[in-house]
């Protein structure tokens, strides 16, 4: 209905004269209304739709075409010409055409060259050439027409501002189609003289001399073009800035080489530029907003389903444009054609595989023919304005009939360009445009998703019982419909409609498409709830917003992938999520943009030294360009769609980006060097608007972000899955030199970067973020700790052999931890992974889910779900955790029952573990090693504690076991449980004086910062059970087994050796950064505290006992 609503009132309004800026405005605004949207979106959707960098352009070059018709151009061109071709037959004829071609090169506007020329060619064709006026008059409105084919055009700068290519191909794409246009008109002017015997008047042929001097007198008008198109081919600048040089060289030639334009004038064609402009800006900002309507409301995607059905091959579906287009350019002016038909069209031309640039030409083409088809043919009524001699008047209908051979003779062409695309992308792709080279799916591709071998990510349960609402959430991103965060954002589509019983669908909008293209109108749009209500972003756009967002793309912040995943996925991510929180954002995850790597077209980049002078395109983050300025290059900023123009062109020499983005773009045709330095790393924000996920029940909310952390971790692996394929591709077909992140010097660009943490810290303090050294260091030291567990553990000894020929089936199992995503549990379950991964040959997939996300975060449940083998196939759970199941897993916890670490490894890999696994097995649950939580550190904010007297009425926090409760109750403490994740606030408030906890799991909670003293006693150990599920084991052959077993025990040896390199750095950084007091092990009293919990052992049995475990003195006996 709101499409009927959309249509009827701009027909209506259409027939009432209406001008077409105000038809498409007020019919769009009629639809928002009917629709119940809130009519703020008109407003927003206007000033998006003209706040585009590229439509800069347009005003310049009406002003340039402005000056260039007062100075006298037009005279001169005229008078040349008809030196040339004016004493043939048809010859002045064929002047009117030329010049129209020249003249249209200047102004770029159709009804400006009918203006400027009519008045001098029309008579002279009647009166000199003795064509009739109705020709006459209907030659010039056609010629004119080429205006907005040969470039400059303004329909270029609107139909490169829709699509993205770049303005430079479209201005030398249309030169070649421009002339055989002008071609088409000459020999239908040469019919025109043989039929009607037309002879002119005595026309004597010109001198040598005299077109010499014509030529000279007209020299600066055939330059205009030449320096626009040859300064943005050249790469002195871009087609923006092209245009702000056609003005100034306007003015030189004007008021300095022909002297016809004085101070006086500008004032007069100031305004008229103005007033052009204005017109021309009100139609590009309504039409845009009735492209959003259109978008917003599905009819867009439903025409482009219905075309895309009716034409089924590439000549049907170019057939069935040309009539639209030119049906429509007899009612509507070009600019407005666009924003209206080239967002259906577009996705079917990509589709089936036709070239973008072509299918742009194609558009003008059938546009400006519309400028001379009546009702609406513009160029007509100027041309009917023009005065002849004698009274003479030609009218609509004289003119109408006059114009079909003309129109025929375009038509003509037009089929011509529109089935011989080359004729087009010649030029372009002659001066090594790879846009012009390429089909339409190099651009554009299917709006699919990619496959991966991981099925996790294409399943979700049943909850369609849920009682969900029927409603469709828009989802929209910066990058067009082939990329990684678009294809996110349907595979969200896709779960949440599999899980809701297709109650809840997901419409994608790549491309800004609902806020006209504007990034941070995007997310402005989410934060309303309207129109956009889920949104993947780059943590540097929504710096906008808050620069606090920044912190992630610090330099050299992240040493790998895996370490940003951790670091997002742990406190320090929480923090982000936390400040999105307070601008109305529910976040479900952070998905991968990348690390932004340098590609130039001067030299290797091997260190610092290199960047000197380089001439750069950086994304516009203050912080990025604080890094480059420091790095010595000279950093600019600028649109991303004209990036490659200006890189071929040589007006910068480099650019940063991910390599899935830079590949898009297709960058490595135009740059020889690139360096993987992974200097920068920005994230992705998956967020959905907070009052639309709090008018969700509890259950519903699990499942939207359950849905949401398989789209992150499918956007992850997929973005990160063509890395590879990327380089090798640009190796081979591009000749790319590839310098590897180990041929760098690093520590140059970390050196001279290394002010810049402190300058951001700074800068948010400046602008009134508070909190801004507590972000940094939460990051920096999260980072630091996940750097330091992967060099840990990056020795060849965590590797396996290939074990891919054992006929594996594919699939996924899910692994889960208590602890969160930076924890030594939840990498040792990523190690796992990769080693399966690795000797599987991709079959076997491990999904990591930390803090027991599959469970609601509740332990006891994810054990169960452990044993019952659904969701979770394999988990890593401390004994204590186990106890909850049978209290012989407090076993390993007795007091004092390990000397060390390598004490406790000994015995849980030899015959006190094999009692252990024994016991797991009784519960359907295969181990595959005991890993390491470690000795049970006791930290407390009154007192440093040496010996048990120290202990009396500490109030501590103690583990729900009840046998570390029997210990701490002898030794003169009290002990209570509460939830880990309430402690740090109970610390803080005084209303416990202490904790216990191996030294990873307090730094992690960041304890530290609110406890003074800490004591390395070693009195209680808890281990790790890596157990995997018993029948998911035994459906696997002996020779698969043998695999898992040898994956689980490298991992093992993997966990604790992480685990227990940390702890030096963290002593050393709590007491240096902290002032935290230690107290070393052999500065205890050790004998006070086992002496008290000697009884432990003995109550322990008897505890074990009563509860009927018979085999309670022999398990305790293998382990002392």
């Amino acid at each position: 209905m709101v499409s009927a609503v959309l249509f009827i009132t701009f027909f209506v309004l259409l027939v009432l004269n209406v001008p077409i800026s105000i038809c498409l405005g007020l019919s769009s605004a009629a639809a928002i209304l009917y629709s119940g949207t809130s009519l703020t979106i008109v407003a927003t959707n206007i000033y998006s739709g003209i706040s585009k960098f590229l439509l800069l352009a347009i005003p310049f070059f009406v002003l340039s075409g402005n000056i260039m018709a007062k100075a006298g151009i037009s005279t001169r061109l005229i008078r040349f010409v008809d030196t040339c071709v004016g004493h043939r037959k048809g010859g002045i004829a064929n002047v009117c055409i030329i010049v129209a071609c020249f003249f249209g090169a200047i102004s770029g506007s159709g009804p400006a060259t009918v203006a400027a020329l009519g008045a001098v060619l029309i008579p002279a064709m009647v009166e000199r050439g003795g064509f009739s006026a109705p020709f006459s008059t209907a030659l010039m409105a056609t010629a004119s027409s080429i205006a907005i084919v040969i470039p400059p055009s303004i329909a270029f700068v609107v139909y490169a501002s829709i699509t993205g290519v770049s303005i430079g191909d479209m201005f030398m794409a249309g030169i070649v189609p421009g002339i055989l246009m002008g071609l088409a008109l000459i020999i239908v002017v040469m019919l025109e003289v043989r039929k009607n015997h037309v002879v002119p008047s005595n026309v004597q042929k010109a001198s040598a001399k005299e077109r010499l001097d014509a030529f000279k007198d007209a020299f600066w008008g055939f330059l205009m073009p030449v320096i626009i198109l040859g300064g943005i081919y050249g790469g002195i600048f871009t087609p923006t800035e092209a245009a702000a040089v056609s003005v100034v060289y306007g003015l030189f030639v004007g008021m300095v080489i022909y002297k016809e334009v004085k101070l006086k004038d500008l004032w007069d064609i100031l305004i008229d530029s103005a007033k052009t402009t204005g017109g021309i800006m009100l139609i590009v900002a309504c039409a845009s907003l009735f492209s959003f309507v259109c978008t917003r409301f599905g009819i867009s995607a439903a025409a482009s389903q219905l075309l895309a059905k009716v034409a089924g091959n590439q000549f049907t579906f170019l057939l069935i444009c040309n009539v639209i287009f030119l049906i429509a350019g007899c009612f509507i002016d070009a600019n407005s054609a666009m924003y209206i038909f080239i967002p259906i069209m577009l996705p079917v031309c990509k589709q089936l595989g036709y070239n973008v640039i072509a299918f742009g030409i194609m558009a003008t083409v059938n546009l400006a023919i519309g400028q001379v088809t009546p009702p609406v043919g513009v160029n007509l009524f100027v041309a009917i304005g023009v005065k002849l001699k004698n009274g003479l008047q030609v009218t609509l209908q004289q003119i109408s009939r006059a114009v079909v051979p003309m129109v025929a003779a375009c038509i003509v062409v037009l089929l011509m360009i529109t089935y011989i695309p080359g004729i087009s992308t010649f030029l372009p792709a002659a001066l090594g445009s790879a846009a012009a080279v390429e089909n339409g799916t190099t651009t554009g591709g299917d709006s699919g998703t990619t496959a991966t071998d991981n099925d996790d990510f294409n399943t979700i349960e049943d909850y369609s019982d849920l009682d969900w609402p029927e409603m469709t959430w828009n989802f929209t991103c910066s990058t067009t419909e082939t990329s990684t965060w678009a294809q996110a954002g349907r595979k969200f589509g896709e779960l949440m409609e599999q899980a809701t019983g297709g109650k809840i669908k997901v419409e994608v909008y790549a491309a800004d498409q609902l806020t006209g293209g504007n990034q941070s109108e995007g997310i402005q749009a989410l934060m309303n709830g309207d129109p956009v209500q889920i949104s993947m972003h780059s943590n540097l756009i929504y710096s906008a917003f808050d620069p606090r967002f920044n912190v992630v793309s610090l330099p050299y912040l992240f040493d790998s992938v895996e370490a940003a995943d951790a670091v997002l996925d742990g406190p320090a991510g929480e923090e982000l999520v936390s400040i999105l929180e307070s601008y109305d954002l529910h976040c479900m995850g952070m998905a991968e943009n990348g690390f932004r790597q340098l590609t130039n077209s001067v030299h290797p980049v091997h260190s610092v030294e290199d960047m000197k002078n380089l001439k750069l395109r950086v994304a516009g983050s203050n912080l990025l360009m604080k890094c480059y300025e420091l790095w010595g290059a000279d950093a600019t900023n600028m649109n991303w769609s004209e990036t490659y123009t200006a890189l071929q062109q040589k007006t910068v020499d480099g650019q940063e980006n991910p390599l899935p983005a830079i590949d898009a773009a297709s960058v490595q045709e135009v740059q020889k060097y690139v360096s993987l330095w992974n200097a920068n790393y920005d994230c992705l924000f998956f967020c959905i608007n907070q009052g639309i996920y709090d008018s969700l029940t509890q259950e519903q909310q699990k499942v939207v972000d359950e849905a949401g952390r398989k789209a992150v971790a499918y956007e992850r692996e997929i973005n990160r899955a063509g890395d590879e394929e990327i380089l090798d591709r640009w190796q081979s077909k591009n000749g790319v030199e590839v310098v590897k992140y180990e041929d760098l010097d690093v520590e140059s660009f970390k050196n001279v970067a290394e002010p810049v943490t402190e300058w951001f810290i700074n800068e948010l303090k400046n602008q009134g973020y508070e909190d801004a050294e507590d972000l940094v260091h939460i990051f920096t030291d999260n980072a630091a700790k996940a750097a330091g567990a992967e060099s840990t553990g990056s020795t060849s000894a965590y590797q396996v052999e290939d074990h891919s020929d054992l006929n594996w089936p594919e699939m996924t199992w899910n692994f889960t931890c208590s602890t969160t995503e930076t924890s030594t549990w939840a990498q040792a379950g990523r190690k796992f992974g990769e080693l399966m991964d690795q000797a599987t040959g991709g079959k076997v997939k491990v999904e990591v889910y930390a803090a027991d996300q599959l469970t609601g975060g509740n332990q006891s449940e994810g054990i169960q779900a452990l044993m019952n083998g659904d969701p979770v196939q394999i988990s890593m759970h401390s004994n204590l955790i186990y106890s909850a199941f049978d209290p012989r897993f407090n076993v390993v916890s007795l007091p004092y029952l390990f000397d060390s670490v390598e004490d406790a490894d000994a015995k849980l890999d030899g015959e006190a573990g094999q009692k252990m696994d024994e016991i797991l097995s009784s519960y359907g649950l295969h181990c595959m090693g005991m890993a390491e939580n470690g000795f049970r550190q006791l930290t407390n904010s009154v007192r440093p504690v040496h010996s048990v007297e120290d202990m009396k009425n500490l109030k501590l926090r103690v583990a729900g076991s009840n046998l570390l409760m029997k210990c701490y109750e002898l030794w003169g403490a009290d002990a209570t449980n509460m939830n880990w994740s309430e402690t740090y606030t109970a610390l803080q408030q005084g209303t416990v004086d202490g904790q216990e906890k191996p030294l990873p799991a307090i730094d992690a909670a960041s304890v530290q910062e609110v406890q003074k003293y800490v004591s390395l006693w070693n009195a209680n150990y808890d281990c790790l059970f890596f157990c995997i599920n018993q029948d998911i084991y035994d459906n696997l052959t002996p020779e698969q087994q043998a695999v898992v077993d040898e994956c689980g025990k490298l991992v093992v040896q993997y966990e604790r050796e992480i685990n227990r390199a940390g702890d030096d750095e963290i002593l050393s950084r709590w007491q240096s950064k902290n002032g935290v007091e230690v107290v070393d092990n052999d500065e205890l009293d050790i004998d006070s505290f086992k002496a008290i919990v000697e009884p432990v052992t003995e109550w322990y049995i008897g505890e074990l006992q009563r509860q009927g475990y018979d085999d309670a003195e022999e398990l305790v006996a293998a382990f002392k």
